[in-house]
């Protein structure tokens, strides 16, 4: 779909694809309050991908996280997305 935000597409893949396992993800966001304003999360935490952000279900809790607050998402090393500024360190 054009114009389909960039990160909406790479967690579908992750999600859907046949070929893809989300626990091979890491994804850091901006989290306030965290240690260094970051938390990292397993790509096997994400339920789902909405249009403005995805969730997470975490500690028997379902949270909602906006695609703007997400600085890097890697699968194994390799980085798939790293949001400008962050030099692709998590």
């Amino acid at each position: 779909m054009a114009g389909e935000n960039p990160l909406r597409q790479l967690f579908k893949r992750m999600l859907h694809s046949p070929y893809e396992d989300p626990a091979d993800y890491t994804i850091v966001v901006l989290h306030r309050g965290e240690k260094g304003d970051r938390v990292e999360l397993r790509g096997a935490e994400v339920s789902a991908a909405r249009r403005d952000g995805f969730e997470v279900y975490r500690s028997g809790r379902v949270a909602y996280i906006p695609y703007h607050r997400v600085l890097l998402v890697r699968k194994g090393d390799r980085v798939l997305y790293a949001r400008a500024g962050t030099g692709g360190r998590s």
